[in-house]
């Protein structure tokens, strides 16, 4: 037992001894102190200065809120007095031109052509040839039916002679006749295929548009070209909803456009469908425009514009100063409002009015509820403004056009 004490002794001083010869210097130990008072400087440098710069924004802050609000700007803008107008309730529809006739030309017998007489565009008289079939057979047929029929003539007078003098029966006599009645029968129908071969314009026309040369062989019922009829006036039809064919009659007048930008044309309407159309329930009429542009041609599509019911009571604005928005149709008003601190002057600000419109367009709008007589609307520059903006009205007014 004292011996293994006695190593185990050994052990320990040994090891003691080795620990001591590991033990680093004295300059290591300095150097590691170094570095670590220098980290905990460089953040305390850096603490202070976010600390800084933290109390330099709170100064800042501070003297911004306790500074005075900016002036408030105003926002220019031209108003205009709504004027009182009446009005009736009306549509807008597209109409077609029509002439007064028009036909679409067409060979009724089957043939070769040879002549051509009229060009694309020129204007026909009642009565022009305009094409010609060959008919050299139907000539031919014609000369041997007059002779049938001369020879025919000569046999009936004869028989009716012949009568006279109880030299023959009445039942030759009838034969005669018979035969006289078939070759003038045999002759106008030649005649009439002659004629049915020449194609001859019916009435003063236009003549459409064509592709068609002599020697060409038309089948019968072929289509050659269209034919529209040349007056001093043209007839428009127009489909209208159901509601408004109820509230008009015929011999009212309806107003016409080419374009939004054109005359305004007065046309009377002539004649309403007797029927509605059972897909759209709409009703067609028809409308006569006395002294056409030059312009308008048949075909053509114009803006039939539909004034029906009885008159209503509305207020005119103009069409800029009404805003749409998901919320609804609105108009800005001036109001006067009283200053805000005892010394102050009333300003003028917006405020909203949600309105309602009925037809107008153009420049001018017309509101039949929301606005009243005597409120000054915000005609220019309304899409500036929002409820509660301060106004700066300028001395020009807007131009004034009827709705």
């Amino acid at each position: 037992m004292a011996r293994d004490a006695a190593k185990q002794e050994h052990r320990i001083k040994n090891l003691l001894v080795n620990t001591m010869n590991q033990t680093l210097p004295t300059s290591t130990w300095a150097s590691r102190l170094r570095t670590f008072l220098g980290s905990i400087l460089l953040l305390v440098v850096v603490i202070a200065v976010i600390a800084a710069i933290a109390w330099t924004k709170a100064r800042q802050v501070e003297t911004a809120m306790s500074a005075p609000p900016p002036p408030e700007m105003p926002v220019a803008v031209r108003l205009f007095d709504p004027k009182p107008v009446q009005f009736r309730q009306d549509t807008v529809v597209v109409g077609t031109v029509l002439a007064d006739k028009s036909v679409r030309l067409r060979n009724e017998l089957t043939g070769v052509v040879t002549e051509v007489a009229i060009k694309p565009g020129q204007t026909v008289r009642a009565g022009d040839v305009l094409i010609r079939l060959d008919d050299r057979t139907e000539r031919a047929e014609l000369k041997a039916a007059g002779a049938a029929l001369k020879l025919a003539r000569s046999e009936m007078e004869r028989a009716q002679r012949l009568s006279l003098a109880n030299a023959n029966s009445a039942q030759e006599v009838d034969a005669t006749i018979a035969e006289t009645t078939r070759a003038e029968a045999e002759t106008e129908r030649l005649k009439s295929l002659i004629d049915r071969k020449m194609i001859v314009a019916r009435f003063d026309a236009r003549v459409g548009l064509f592709d068609l040369n002599i020697g060409q062989y038309l089948v019968e019922g072929s289509e050659i070209t269209t034919l529209e009829g040349i007056a001093d006036f043209l007839n428009v039809d127009f489909a209208m909803p159901a509601h408004v064919a109820d509230a008009i009659s015929v011999g009212d007048q309806v107003a016409m456009q080419i374009d939004e930008s054109s005359p305004v044309m007065q046309a009377i309407i002539t004649a309403i469908d007797s029927r509605a159309d059972p897909v759209s329930r709409s009703t067609k009429a028809r409308a006569k425009l006395v002294s056409p542009p030059p312009s308008l041609l048949p075909g053509d599509s114009v803006r039939v514009t539909i004034q029906y019911g009885p008159l209503r009571e509305a207020l005119s604005v103009p069409a800029t100063a009404v805003r749409r928005g998901p919320t609804g149709t609105m108009v800005y008003v001036a109001e006067m409002t009283p200053a805000k601190e005892p010394a102050g002057e009333p300003s003028m600000r917006a405020a909203a009015r949600f309105v309602e419109i009925a037809g107008g367009g153009g420049t001018m709008n017309r509101v039949i509820s929301g606005l009243t007589i005597g409120e000054r609307v915000v005609a220019d520059g309304s899409f500036k403004v929002i409820p509660g903006a301060l106004l700066l009205p300028t001395s020009e007014q807007p131009m004034e056009t009827s709705p």
